[in-house]
């Protein structure tokens, strides 16, 4: 990732953290409520009560910043997928259904900042970005998928599945952004996911 995207020094220190913690959710207020444009490191600065140059310190511009709350999110969503209770499914079908159902519930509670980031995403590189720390959870939930019985999928071709519902939800949202939002949308991505990953219709109705 290019410098620019990337935080100048991480958080060490308790203050450091708490610092770098404000800068991100004032971050996300603006998001929220006037969204990337007025996204400005002087007024993110003074959302968070730090100096400009205290901002710059962690973040060398708004894209790394934008870089760091996507990847927040990203983790977040990925951790309520190993969070789920896949115990009980009775296809290995099913336990995919159920691991991108909390993966798109935990979407919907931050859809708003999401659809204010749309437009920055490929300025700050935001889908690698997505990628890059999806490949860190791959290990864990291949172990996740395979304990629930749904354990035929190849790391590579897990860390695509997860790649193809990642841009299958903007697709979504790029059509109509009430989509999500949907019963039906869990079902349409999961079909992606098993595609992707390569699960057979035999192998995922077993």
């Amino acid at each position: 990732m290019p410098t620019a995207l990337k935080p100048r020094k991480k958080p060490i220190q308790t203050r450091s953290t708490v610092t770098v913690d404000a800068i991100v959710e004032a971050t996300i207020r603006i998001l929220r409520q006037d969204g990337w444009a007025a996204c400005t490191t002087t007024r993110i600065a003074a959302l968070a009560g730090v100096s400009v140059g205290s901002l710059y310190q962690y973040f060398p511009n708004r894209n790394a910043i934008a870089v760091e709350i996507i990847r927040q999110r990203t983790r977040t969503y990925l951790a309520a997928v190993l969070a789920a209770d896949l115990t009980g499914a009775a296809t290995p079908g099913e336990t995919v259904d159920r691991a991108i159902a909390a993966f798109v519930i935990e979407k919907r509670k931050g859809l708003d900042v999401s659809l204010a980031l749309r437009d920055a995403l490929p300025e700050v590189q935001g889908r690698q970005t997505i990628i890059e720390e999806a490949r860190r959870f791959v290990p864990a939930l291949q172990a996740k998928l395979a304990a629930a019985g749904a354990g035929t999928t190849a790391p590579l071709q897990l860390a695509v599945a997860l790649a193809a519902v990642e841009g299958a939800v903007w697709e979504i949202m790029a059509q109509d952004e009430a989509a999500i939002e949907r019963p039906e949308a869990i079902a349409a991505l999961s079909r992606v996911f098993k595609a992707a990953a390569g699960f057979s219709p035999a192998a995922a109705g077993r």
